[in-house]
């Protein structure tokens, strides 16, 4: 009976355990231009000894991220722009793989237009790469226009590629950007729409991810009671087994 006491402690801690490495990940997370928080599911699975239920232990059912918009920011920097409604920045990553994101804190780096974590901006023709100019200036549909030096009217220099991919094809990389989980590019939205001069921020709920790390803690400790009550017991019953008789 003590060992399906443990069992059940120590699963259900494992459990509790991994969901605040999660939410503590989106709590330091919640000033992130962009982020989308995890979350996971819990399943209760039943252990069986000779065809019958002996016990029921938790499991991790499966991680998730919430696609929820985050909060609208105007900042009204030239380069700042937020995606308004669904969609993303199609960019490539540090791998070399197209990746998607909703951070729009771009930046100019030797001419090539980069996000905030610095991976090169895609546009119609692979990587947008800027000339040396004076003014730059981004539209609401992504079209990137420049003033040249020595110049003194805009032209056009490509235009940002922004994409609408199924949320259920997308799995989030260890560098916060998107991929598709069958490995192909996501074609160009051109209903797409950008809001200059503005960043989304993180859609996670500081007093409610505050809320559920308090009572997760509470589990925490809980199944970890059971365990330490139970080995303590298990001490108890091993020192009268070996009293003399």
């Amino acid at each position: 009976m003590t060992d399906k006491a443990v069992y059940i402690g120590m699963t259900g801690a494992k459990a509790s355990m991994h969901q605040l490495e999660i939410l503590t990940n989106n709590l330091a997370n919640i000033n992130t231009t962009g982020f989308r928080g995890d979350y996971e599911t819990f399943k209760q699975s039943p252990a069986t000894t000779n065809a019958k239920e002996s016990r029921v232990f938790s499991s991790i059912g499966g991680t998730f991220t919430d696609f929820e918009h985050g909060p609208v920011l105007n900042t009204g920097r030239d380069l700042d722009v937020a995606v308004s409604g669904d969609g993303f920045i199609a960019v490539q990553s540090k791998t070399g793989k197209e990746g998607y994101t909703r951070a729009g804190s771009l930046q100019l780096n030797n001419g090539d237009l980069l996000n905030g974590a610095g991976d090169f901006v895609m546009g119609n023709g692979g990587i947008i790469h800027i000339p040396p100019a004076e003014k730059l200036d981004i539209a609401a549909d992504g079209t990137v226009s420049a003033r040249l030096k020595g110049t003194t009217e805009m032209v056009v220099i490509d235009r940002i590629k922004l994409v609408t991919p199924a949320t259920s094809n997308l799995e989030k990389g260890v560098d916060g950007l998107f991929y598709t989980k069958d490995g192909n590019r996501v074609p160009t939205d051109e209903k797409i729409r950008l809001i200059h001069g503005a960043l989304e921020g993180s859609n996670v709920n500081a007093v409610d991810t505050l809320t559920k790390l308090i009572d997760l803690s509470r589990n925490f400790e809980v199944h970890t009671n059971v365990m330490k009550t139970m080995q303590e017991d298990s001490d108890r019953a091993n020192q009268i087994l070996a009293l003399p008789r």
